[in-house]
Order: structure tokens, then C-alpha cells, then sequence
């Protein structure tokens, strides 16, 4: 039988825009390094807390409840996530900061609590109790042993009662040293005020410091002639003598001075 004969009219195949199976040309495009969790967490921390520079403790999972003074009671905080217990960029006076934050899973709304004093912190099972514009209770998730998160919640309470620590023992430092420079400082300017009136302070009396050449420092002119204190002692002595023979000098001068005019009058 011969062979059935093409349809009048078809088009021919159009060529494909993919005209070889051969792969693209390589682009020579560094990876982007490795990160770990840790690196990661931080990075997402400091979107929204710039002032977080380090990672001290993460906790897998933790519910944040409230107290109702009132009432006595804990009243869950729509707070749930992973407890970070970071430390922030050093005080004005240079003393050492920690935070607790809690990244919420349920809400927009985070948990955020600077740790100042382990006196305002208690630990009591089950809850990590900080007191803050509100007392919070700080619910933290423990597997029963010998799951790797059994000691999680006493973890979690010594390392932020370590660092609440560590805040306020760098703080009372650096007010210390800071109460010592202002003592020092005053008692300079007391020294300085007590001088007495009418003498000039030395270098060495205002900051313990004088050059070796200041002692024998004096004012000098360098043209010869008397500076002007020196022409004042000299005005203070001239001779004030007003005896017979000046009076004749003086009248031999009016005499000279009254022949010259009528010479020449």
C-alpha cells in the first residue's frame, strides 16, 4: 500500500527557541558563606533590636504569662517562641547590659525585658519570675529526662540569673569610678578656690603639673629698652628738686628764649 501522502496545507514546524539540549554556560558566581543558627538568630534579632550584639543563651521554647495583682493569679501574654537571653551594647557610663527576648510565634507583638538585678528576678518552678513595669512569668518548655532538653528550665534560669548578675556588678563599678573622678575633681577645684585673693595660681597648684623653667620664668625686653613697669619705677623717682639752682637754669632759658625773639621781631 503506498504511503499516505502529507495534508495539503500544513505548515512546516516552526524551529524552537531551544534549538540544542546543551546545558547554559556556567556562571563563575561565589556561594554565599555558611551561617550558623546562632549567626542566623542574630542577624534576625537585630532587625528589630539593633542594640543586641551577642547570643548568651537561646531557649527552645517558652510562654509568657502575666500576673493579675488583683486577683493573684497568671494570665497568659499571647507570647510564645524561642527565649534569647542576649547582651546589648555597653551603657553610657561603659557597664555591662543583658535582655531577655522572646520571638513570638502566635503575633507581631514580641517580649522584650532588660535584666538589670538578679533581685529582680525569682525562680520559682515553673515559672522564671521578672519584674519589670509588670511582674512576668517566663514559662519555659522541659522534656522529662533523659530527653536533651530536661535541664532546659534550670539552664535557662541560672544563665539569665548569671548575667542580671554581671549588669549590675559592672554597673556599680563604673559608678564607683565614676563618684571617685568627681571626688578627685572637686577637691582640685576646692584647693584652687581657697588660694588667696590677689595671687595668680600656678599651673602646679591648679593641675599638679609645672614646668621645671616656670620658676625662674621673668619678663625681659629684648630691644633694651625698660618695659613699661620698669619706665614707672623710674617716674616714681625722678629727682623733684626745686632749689635756687634750677630757678637760675630756668630763668637763663626764658632770658635766651626772649632775646631770640626780640632779634628777630
Amino acid at each position: 500500500m503506498a504511503p499516505k501522502s502529507k495534508a495539503r496545507g500544513q505548515a512546516p514546524p516552526q524551529p524552537s527557541d531551544y534549538e540544542t539540549d546543551a546545558p547554559p554556560p556556567a556562571l563563575d558566581v561565589p556561594r554565599p558563606p555558611l551561617r550558623t543558627n546562632e549567626e542566623l538568630n542574630l542577624s534576625v534579632l537585630q532587625r528589630t533590636y539593633p542594640d543586641i550584639t551577642a547570643l548568651e543563651h537561646v531557649t527552645p521554647y517558652a510562654a509568657l504569662y502575666i500576673l493579675n495583682e488583683d486577683t493573684s493569679t497568671w494570665e497568659k501574654g499571647g507570647v510564645e517562641g524561642t527565649l534569647f537571653t542576649c547582651q546589648l551594647t555597653p551603657s553610657p557610663i561603659g557597664a555591662e547590659r543583658f535582655c531577655a527576648v522572646i520571638l513570638n510565634r502566635r503575633g507581631l507583638s514580641n517580649f522584650y525585658l532588660e535584666l538589670t538585678s538578679s533581685e529582680e528576678m525569682e525562680i520559682s518552678d515553673p515559672y522564671v519570675i521578672l519584674r519589670g513595669d509588670q511582674v512576668y512569668g517566663l514559662w519555659i518548655f522541659a522534656d522529662p529526662p533523659p530527653a536533651s532538653t530536661a535541664n532546659c528550665r534550670t539552664e535557662t534560669a541560672e544563665k539569665m540569673t548569671e548575667v542580671a548578675n554581671r549588669a549590675e556588678a559592672s554597673r556599680e563599678a563604673m559608678q564607683r569610678a565614676g563618684h571617685a573622678h568627681d571626688k578627685h575633681l572637686h577637691e582640685q577645684i576646692e584647693a584652687a578656690s581657697s588660694a588667696p585673693m590677689g595671687r595668680q595660681l600656678s599651673l602646679r597648684e591648679l593641675f599638679g603639673q609645672q614646668r621645671h623653667q616656670d620658676a625662674d620664668f621673668s619678663l625681659h625686653s629684648h630691644n633694651g629698652h625698660p618695659v613699661p613697669s620698669q619706665l614707672q619705677h623710674q617716674q616714681n623717682h625722678v629727682p623733684t628738686n626745686t632749689g635756687p639752682a634750677q630757678q637760675d637754669v630756668l630763668g637763663q632759658l626764658f632770658m635766651k628764649a626772649k632775646q631770640d625773639y626780640n632779634g628777630h621781631g
